[in-house]
């Protein structure tokens, strides 16, 4: 669809302001405010909303992919997988989708851009029935997979030989597996992927429907969590409803909805992530295509057989959105929104006011739920990827709406061909609150590269003025770098933070009915990287400009201001930190100079140039093309 870019003529300074941010500080009564943990919310049909919906009508400078009417909620907690990119540069999006007056009836939205420019917005679903939770996955070589419920026993396949293009056709998926009464038992919450050379085989997790939402038990499992796999793209399926190891009623009472995730496979390593604070975390990996299983504990499970009524001190851990992906090397890298939660006679509680989203690596040990109960520890612990940030106008949380999971949560993680990690995630942002009042949330990112300890300056790729008054939710980052160097991001948005769907409570009071929308952006990695930032404070008048042309092809120069006579040095250094070219200027004069960089004998790609002046380090971003 079209793309609204109001007054990009003054957007100048790319996608994204970068600032070095520090911790908002939460008061201990925002911080700590429970809710009573409810059941997820499945595909029933009582959902009819009623009244006026407030019209989204905010521009943003992303393409507008469709529209979901009122429906505002698009997970319980991790999202699906939603984006898909191919080697030719298209894209394909898909979201759940209802109507512009309910959302009693509901299914696939989806569109498809060629790399150029995406279609119109669609204006019917993809099923002719009711369903939700779509997952979209390359298939079959040039075709394309969803995989989709509809809260009775089978899941619902939709199929097309080639992307983009053609009539989907419509059939089962795998079905619930026969339970104690004799019939088949209902599947929820869906998480399924493709992998293999063509896409062939499809991987599917699901929930069978746990009690609170009108289902049984499942070999005592109030919500069991079962694996499927098809070698024929779907036709039949050799594995199903797979209880896989540690997954059963000896070590848990259940699990819930969509607090699940998998991970972008890599030719027969698959894995996927499950966590919630009372069952802890776990990652499980499987390295011959789904034949057998290796379980992994990410976060202790100390409450997975908890009793009901037994008083449990807040602990903490995961808040059910969890994402991962795997390097060159076979780590796995993951990244999860941080929870509290406790326990008293008359119910399960979690605390919506929990800050941070985490970091943990498969070569290391579990994490500590003591060292998870701080910020301050989890910071200190280089485990700290995202938190609500303070701003330079001192600007303080006025509120946040409920969406069942933390301030900063909904995390993607993906990796380059240089082992360079980008973390983004969905985060309360101050200033600027709407009238409710309730401050927006922003899509937050920060990177850690290869080679370094320390992250890099979280971004907010929603600071611009032309996203003031807006609220980005339920991020969805392709698990496909586009040529190398470009995230792509669907987010739903509106002009109204929260979802009118979740429903709260007295200290969570519903928002208003609102119309949303689906915004899709593509976000280079080298708007991670700080620039212009100097390596030493000091109190001197020297100065480095920012190169121009830039990018450049062949020669570049830039302006350099020096106080008084002083040596002055050049080195220039790749992505990965290796000098790629050193200059002595010698001693200059003071005042204004230029100095010109050859880049004809660099390879296309970022590069670093660093002007030291008596000691002093200025360091900027060059891009070659």
């Amino acid at each position: 669809m079209k793309k609204i870019l109001l007054f990009a003529i003054v957007m100048m300074c790319g996608v994204a302001v970068m600032a070095q941010y520090r911790p908002a500080k939460l008061s201990k009564s925002v911080q700590l405010r429970d809710v009573l943990v409810t059941p997820a919310i499945d595909n029933q049909n009582a959902f009819v909303t009623a009244g006026n919906p407030v019209a989204n009508t905010k521009a943003v400078m992303d393409d507008i992919l469709g529209t979901s009417g009122t429906y505002d909620m698009q997970s319980n907690g991790s999202p699906m997988n939603r984006v898909v990119c191919w080697s030719d540069g298209s894209v394909a999006a898909s979201w759940i989708k209802a109507d512009a007056a309910s959302y009693a009836d509901r299914g696939t939205g989806y569109n498809y851009s060629n790399g150029t420019a995406w279609g119109a917005a669609p204006t019917a679903r993809v099923e002719n029935m009711k369903t939700g939770w779509p997952n979209l996955n390359p298939w079959n070589g040039n075709g394309e997979i969803i995989i989709a419920h509809n809260s009775t026993s089978t899941l619902i396949k939709s199929t097309r030989a080639t992307k983009g293009s053609g009539a989907w056709t419509q059939t089962t998926g795998p079905t619930g597996p026969i339970g104690s009464a004799g019939t088949a038992v209902p599947l929820l919450w869906p998480r399924a992927i493709t992998s293999g050379s063509t896409s062939q085989y499809v991987h599917v997790i699901a929930l069978t429907m746990p009690v609170a939402n009108g289902g049984v038990t499942y070999k005592g499992l109030d919500g069991a969590l079962l694996y499927y796999r098809s070698l024929d793209g779907g036709t039949t399926w050799d594995k199903q409803a797979v209880q896989l190891p540690n997954l059963d009623s000896l070590h848990y009472n259940g699990f819930s909805g969509d607090d699940y995730s998998w991970i972008a496979p890599h030719g027969d390593t698959i894995a996927f992530l499950q966590g919630n604070v009372w069952n802890g975390m776990f990652l499980m990996k499987s390295f011959d295509n789904g034949s057998t299983w290796t379980f992994q504990e990410i976060i202790h499970n100390n409450y997975g057989k908890k009793l009901t009524g037994v008083v449990i001190n807040p602990t903490y851990g995961c808040d059910g959105t969890m994402a991962g992906a795997m390097d060159k090397n076979g780590v796995f890298h993951v990244a999860f929104g941080r929870m509290r939660n406790s326990q008293d006679a008359a119910g399960s509680y979690f605390s919506p006011g929990t800050d941070g989203v985490v970091y943990w690596k498969s070569t290391e040990a579990a994490l500590d739920t003591a060292m998870l109960a701080n910020i301050d520890s989890v910071d200190a612990h280089h485990k700290l990827i995202g938190y609500v940030a303070a701003d330079a106008a001192g600007d303080s949380i006025v509120g946040f709406p409920y969406y069942k999971g933390a301030l900063c949560n909904y995390p993607s993680v993906n990796i380059d061909k240089y082992n360079n990690i980008y973390f983004m995630w969905r985060g309360l942002t101050v200033g600027n609150p709407d009238p409710t009042p309730y401050n927006y949330s922003h899509v937050w990112g920060r990177a850690l590269f290869n080679g370094h300890s320390q992250m890099s300056p979280m971004v907010d790729f929603n600071a611009d003025f032309l996203y003031i008054f807006q609220e980005f939710a339920y991020p969805e980052v392709c698990t496909t770098i586009k040529n190398g160097n470009k995230l792509l991001v669907v987010t739903q948005t509106s002009s109204q933070p929260g979802s009118n769907v979740v429903v709260g409570t007295s200290t969570y009071p519903p928002v208003p009915v609102h119309e949303v929308s689906f915004a899709y952006r593509e976000i280079l990695t080298s708007a991670f990287i700080a620039i212009g930032v100097p390596t030493t404070p000091s109190a001197s008048l020297n100065s480095v400009g920012q190169n121009y042309p830039n990018p450049v092809k062949g020669m570049t120069s830039f302006a350099v201001n020096v106080d008084k006579p002083a040596n002055v040095t050049i080195e220039v250094s790749n992505i990965m930190g290796a000098k790629v070219m050193s200059m002595d200027k010698g001693v200059v004069s003071a005042g204004a100079q230029k100095f010109t960089i050859d880049c004809n004998g660099l390879t296309s790609g970022i590069y670093f140039y660093t002007v030291k002046i008596n000691g002093e380090s200025f360091t900027h971003k060059m891009i070659v093309e």
